[in-house]
C-alpha cells in the first residue's frame, strides 16, 4: 500500500465507530448517576467499596426505562479481565467505568506498588500512571469496530479536585488520582470531555453538564464547532450522543 493510500485510509472515519468520553467532576456532582441516562444496554463497572452512587444510577435508569447492569470490580486485575472479555461481547451498547480515580487508589494499595514506592516514590507513581494509561487505551479500543466484535460507547469517570480563589472561582484544577497524573494526560484520549457541575440559578442548585471548557474546567466534543456546541446542557449522556449524531 502506498503512503498516500495509507493517509486516505487513516482519514476515513471507521463505520460504526462509537464514542470514548472522559466524564469529570468534583465529588458529589452526580457523575455516577449519569450512567442511568444512557439508552440501550449499559454495563456500569464500579470500584467496590471505593465508589458509590450506583443506586441513584439504577433508580434513574428505571425511571427512564433504560437497561443498566451494575458490577463492582474488586481489583485492577479483575477490571482488566472484564475489559478483555468485552472485546468479544455482543450484548452491551455502552460501558460506564466508575472510576479512574478509584483504579489508581486500588493500584496504589497493591503490595507490589507499596514496595516500589518505598524504594523510590517516583518509580511507584510512574507504575500507577502506566497502568492507568493501559486501561484507558484498552477501554478506547472498545469503541472501534475494527478492534472489537461490537463497538460500544465508553464513558470513563474521573474525579476533579478544585482549589478556589478568594472570590470562590476555581484557581487550580487537578485530577483526584494517585501518581500525580495531569488532567491533560487523561483528557487527551477523550473524543468528548464532559464535566459535571452544580449551577446555582433561579431554581436553586441544579446539576448540569459542560460540553465546552469554562475557565479551568475541561470540556470539549471533537468534531463539533463552537457555534454547534451549546457549552452546557442537562445532565444526560444520551443528549451528548444525540448532539454528536446530529452534526455528522
Amino acid at each position: 500500500m502506498s503512503i498516500l493510500a495509507k493517509i486516505q485510509q487513516q482519514n476515513a472515519a471507521p463505520v460504526g465507530k462509537k464514542l470514548f468520553a472522559i466524564l469529570a467532576g468534583q465529588r458529589l456532582s452526580g457523575k455516577s448517576t449519569l450512567a442511568g441516562t444512557l439508552q440501550g444496554k449499559t454495563l456500569m463497572l464500579q470500584a467496590a467499596v471505593l465508589e458509590s452512587g450506583s443506586d441513584s444510577a439504577k433508580a434513574l435508569a428505571k425511571q427512564n426505562k433504560n437497561d443498566l447492569v451494575i458490577y463492582a470490580f474488586e481489583t485492577v486485575a479483575e477490571l482488566k479481565s472484564i475489559i478483555a472479555e468485552l472485546n468479544s461481547d455482543t450484548v452491551f451498547d455502552n460501558v460506564f467505568i466508575d472510576s479512574l480515580s478509584a483504579v489508581t487508589d486500588m493500584k496504589y494499595a497493591e503490595p507490589s506498588t507499596a514496595v516500589m514506592i518505598k524504594r523510590n516514590v517516583w518509580d511507584g507513581f510512574r507504575c500507577i500512571g502506566e497502568d492507568a494509561t493501559e486501561i484507558i487505551i484498552k477501554l478506547k479500543e472498545l469503541t472501534y469496530p475494527t478492534k472489537t466484535k461490537k463497538a460500544k460507547n465508553v464513558f470513563l469517570v474521573c474525579a476533579l479536585d478544585m482549589k478556589l480563589d478568594n472570590s470562590g472561582n476555581p484557581a487550580e484544577v487537578s485530577l483526584t488520582t494517585k501518581g500525580n497524573m495531569a488532567v491533560s494526560s487523561v483528557t487527551k484520549y477523550g473524543e468528548a470531555v464532559l464535566t459535571a457541575v452544580i449551577v446555582i440559578g433561579d431554581k436553586g442548585a441544579e446539576r448540569k453538564l459542560l460540553t465546552k471548557t469554562q475557565g479551568l474546567l475541561p470540556a470539549r466534543i471533537d468534531g463539533i464547532l463552537d457555534q454547534q456546541n451549546p457549552g452546557i446542557i442537562a445532565p444526560d449522556l444520551n443528549e451528548v450522543l444525540k448532539l454528536i449524531s446530529s452534526t455528522k
